[in-house]
């Protein structure tokens, strides 16, 4: 009888240790979905962020200044023009991009990978950023508004973003 017992014990002891082993790799696994599917929404909200600001805030062009880390805009706050800087600065391993204007700088994105703002043909601008390009269409929301949607109001996409090759400079 003690025998029998010992035996289904050391049967029940390794399936134990099986469930533990299969429960944590689903936590690791789950894990580290979560942390990707974070930082992709991070990415993809950044990028957004970028367009919308520029879309509604801007009153010019925007300019591409020191290699690629620095990108202005003019906007009218309470009816004054205030300047519009996005900066990449990089920290230690990481590049952030800041933005910085009349109501402080804030951190928008960072990353393992270079950050670097472009103009790639006459009035466009790019940001290279995770691997990817994205341009828009450099000019004022009014600007564009007229030329291309009969003074409609919208909100222009990027231009589809070109998947490149991210080398350090």
């Amino acid at each position: 009888m003690s025998i029998q017992i010992l035996v289904y014990l050391i049967v029940s002891l390794i399936f134990a240790c099986i469930a533990g082993i299969i429960l944590s790799a689903v936590i690791t696994h789950a894990r580290v979905t979560v942390e990707r599917i974070d930082k992709e929404t991070d990415f993809f909200m950044t990028i957004d962020f970028l367009r919308m600001d520029f879309w509604f805030h801007s009153i010019s062009i925007g300019h591409v200044y020191n290699n690629g880390s620095l990108f202005t805009f003019k906007e009218k706050i309470d009816g004054r023009e205030k300047l519009v800087s996005y900066l990449v600065e990089k920290v230690g391993d990481l590049y952030q991009l800041k933005r910085i204007a009349n109501d402080g700088v804030n951190i928008l994105y960072k990353s393992t990978e270079p950050i670097f703002f472009s103009e790639p043909i006459q009035g466009v601008w790019a940001v290279q950023i995770e691997g990817f390009q994205f341009e828009m269409v450099n000019a004022t929301p009014s600007e564009l508004s007229d030329r291309l949607y009969g003074g409609k109001v919208r909100t222009p996409d990027f231009l589809l973003p070109k998947l490149i090759e991210v080398r350090d400079r």
